[in-house]
């Protein structure tokens, strides 16, 4: 570029520079007048004040109109940026010789303040200036001059030895800000002939990294660039090629963020400045494609030498891998079923024990065997066998999780290995006894041999590890011998090889088979505990569910509520207890006694999500034709956990009819306050950890203190379970809990003997 192309480059951007730091200017301009007329006008004159003001606001409003003329007008010629330029060096002086006219026109007699005050904005008012318009030495020594000169000849003018001091500083002043408007000229020139030269630069770098690109392309590997935080800079249409996507969207791409990140410390080695390897599988992060691929990358280092990314090669090797892996397959597959053979099944099961004894969770073997298998083969031939082999194989594949290995070890003998299981060993042996159902139900579904039917059972003998003080060998041994087991059983069965933990699952489907009969027997009964008010009459009972089992005598809540909230049958058992609940409130309806009490009772909230839930409570509270008012359903706080807009729906629509709500061992669980204040509860219930050590607990006392203050703020009333003493009941009184649950008043009792109680208190 030649000189006179160079300067007219140049005095194109200080023009725009110029230009562009307008609105600022005559924003703090505007706003610098309005303040200095403001104080001025108590001691000049105010016509002279409001003409200065005037003035000011008619220049700056034409310097508006110019910039905005500037920003929508073509600045292709190049006389263009002259004119410009000149308009706007002329809208310079003028602003300037308006503000010097201030020191003139504004400069108050007889006020020092006053003066100083004009002194101070228009010596700042230059310093502004020289830094607005530097990017224009002219323009900046005009404004300069324009605005100090009229201050210090009327300065001088005063006569005075202050005045004339003053002025002389004044100048002094002007000078320095001459000096420094010259210096940061200088530089704002140097910097953008920089960045002109830069430009220049960079077009010609432009036309040789095209030429580069040009090249790279027509590789036929893939090639990509990548920076020190392994973001993609670079790439080759190959390379998008092989991962079926497109360089824009791959330029720009940060492989921390792969799924698949197996290739990562090839790149990483790299970096520290070395060759770096990876062959393998690989899955792309934004598109269909995956394969095997081998790539070999190594470090990019600019003209010191220093590391600033690296290069990477990429070939496609899925076909000669595929040829590797169908090798593989024969000495690790079941060429049948291709299933893991016992090879794999052994290696895999050692990794198994290792991940074990690192995580602490369990694992289990399944070993399975079809019964009458021999038979099969005898009678239909052998390729029916094969055919039967297959579909198990198949079956069990749906049978178990993702993760989790379906062996066969030959003939008809099948191994599921179970990963990740439970820490605790009877959680686990349960995981593992649901899987051994499921396959036990799903491989004794009819087969299609052919054009036979056929039916088949299968015996499974399983055993759980979580450590590594058992040998592969010896839990293969273990789970065949807990097949052998079920065999002796009667076949068709699951058997554990550990004889306590058989024990215990014998145990419990025992008691969720008899549990399934109890509701029909007959078996559950309510117990009803009566609740009292700070007057100690009583206001109401809860209803809880006891089972009376005609040979174990009395189980516990404990043992069968969860048991029945994981099978399910809780719901069934949810509605007789309502309905049993509800049938007792129209009993007392007729005694004067129990009229107004109210009964609780507790509903899950697998009963609580039941689509029909709010039809089921409405229809049993009508066929009974009790007072919904006189009913109150005690909710956890696990039914805030999830699905709160169709907690609070049905909790409204039974609300509308009259049912009340109180929300349970409040305190012990999570209770958002954003929905507890949309709920339409009627009471919160303290739980009774807190009540239980309340004298001598400063910890539990302030909870209750807070819970029931909380209560009173969302208009609830507060009621405590779990209160034994005197002591308790006193102490909640005087924080303000009015209601009362526990064995101070009495224990849970069967109808007969409630009722007999309530007469003794009446």
């Amino acid at each position: 570029m030649n000189n006179a192309n160079k300067n007219i480059a140049i005095q194109s951007v200080q023009t725009r520079q110029m230009f562009a730091a307008s609105n600022v200017s005559l924003a703090t301009g505007t706003v610098l007048a309005a303040i200095l007329a403001f104080m001025q006008r108590d001691v000049v004159a105010h016509e002279v004040v409001l003409a200065w003001f005037g003035l000011i606001m008619l220049v700056i409003s034409a310097r508006a109109a110019l910039v905005m003329a500037y920003q929508h007008a073509s600045a292709d010629e190049e006389t263009v940026t002259h004119v410009w330029l000149v308009r706007f060096r002329f809208g310079v002086l003028a602003t300037g010789l308006v503000w010097g006219s201030a020191g003139v026109l504004l400069f108050p007699d007889h006020h020092p303040q006053y003066q100083m005050y004009l002194i101070f904005m228009l010596t700042g008012l230059t310093a502004g200036g020289v830094i607005s318009y530097s990017a224009d030495l002219l323009s900046g020594i005009v404004f300069s001059i324009a605005v100090i000169v009229p201050l210090a000849v009327r300065l001088l003018i005063a006569g005075d030895n202050l005045s004339v001091a003053m002025s002389m500083a004044v100048i002094l002043y002007q000078g320095f800000m001459i000096m420094s408007l010259r210096h940061i000229n200088k530089n704002t020139i140097e910097n953008i002939d920089l960045r002109l030269e830069a430009a220049a630069r960079e077009q010609t770098m432009q036309v040789s990294e095209e030429r580069y690109r040009l090249l790279l392309n027509h590789l036929p590997v893939g090639i990509f660039h990548y920076d020190t935080h392994l973001t993609i800079t670079y790439c080759n249409e190959r390379f998008a090629d092989i991962l079926h996507s497109s360089t824009a969207r791959l330029v720009g791409l940060s492989m921390t963020h792969l799924k698949d990140q197996s290739v990562l410390p090839a790149l990483l080695i790299s970096l520290k400045g070395e060759i770096g390897y990876y062959e393998g599988y690989y899955r792309a992060t934004f598109s269909e494609a995956a394969g095997w691929m081998a790539m070999t990358c190594a470090p990019s280092r600019d003209s010191q030498g220093v590391i600033v990314g690296g290069i990477a090669i990429v070939q496609d090797v899925s076909k000669s891998h595929a040829a590797a892996e169908e090798i593989k397959n024969l000495a690790f597959f079941d060429p049948l079923t291709n299933l893991p053979n016992r090879r794999l099944l052994m290696d895999r099961l050692n990794q198994a024990l290792l991940s074990s004894t690192r995580s602490g969770k369990t694992g289990a073997l399944l070993f399975i065997d079809l019964d009458n298998f021999k038979t099969l083969n005898d009678t239909l031939g052998h390729d029916l066998g094969d055919l039967l082999l297959q579909q198990v194989s198949e079956r069990l594949n749906t049978c178990v999780r993702e993760g989790d290995t379906v062996a066969r070890l030959g003939g008809d003998e099948f191994v599921v290995m179970l990963e990740d299981l439970s820490e605790h060993a009877l959680e686990a042996a349960a995981q593992t006894e649901s899987i051994g159902e499921k396959i036990l139900v799903t491989l004794n579904q009819p087969y299609k041999l052919s054009s036979h039917a056929y039916h088949s059972s299968t015996s499974i003998g399983a055993t759980v590890f979580n450590d590594q003080e058992r040998s592969i060998e010896e839990l293969m041994k273990q789970a065949d011998i807990a097949m052998y087991q079920s065999k002796k059983a009667g076949r068709n069965t699951l058997r554990f090889f550990d004889p306590k933990m058989q024990e215990v699952i014998n145990t419990r489907a025992d008691l969720e088979a008899e549990l399934r009969s109890a509701l029909t027997n007959g078996q559950f009964h309510l117990h009803y505990q009566i609740q009292m008010d700070n007057a100690l009459h009583p206001v109401g009972a809860e209803a809880l569910i006891r089972w009376i089992h005609p040979e174990r005598g009395l189980i516990s809540p404990a043992q069968f509520i969860p048991l029945a909230e994981e099978t399910g049958f809780i719901v069934p058992i949810g509605l007789w207890v309502l309905n049993t609940a509800c049938a007792q409130l129209k009993c007392w309806r007729q005694d004067p006694c129990t009229h107004n009490l109210i009964l609780a009772v507790n509903v899950s909230a697998r009963q609580f999500r039941q689509p029909d839930f709010v039809a089921q409570v409405t229809e049993t509270t009508q066929r009974h034709a009790i007072n919904p008012a006189r009913l109150k359903l005690e909710l956890t706080e696990s039914l805030l956990l999830e699905n709160i807009e169709d907690t609070i729906a049905t909790m409204t629509a039974l609300k509308a009819i009259g049912v009340r709500f109180s929300l349970d061992d409040f305190g012990t669980g999570y209770s958002s306050l954003q929905y507890l204040k949309r709920l339409p509860l009627d009471q919160l219930k303290i739980d009774q950890s807190f009540v239980r050590d309340i004298t001598v607990d400063a910890s539990d006392q302030a909870i209750v203190r807070t819970i029931i203050a909380m209560a009173k703020s969302l208009n609830l009333k507060v009621i405590a379970e779990g209160v034994e003493t005197d002591e308790q009941r006193q102490l909640l009184l005087n924080k303000g809990c009015m209601h009362y649950q526990g064995y101070l008043f009495g224990r849970p009792i069967p109808i007969a003997q409630f009722e007999i109680s309530l007469q003794r208190i009446d």
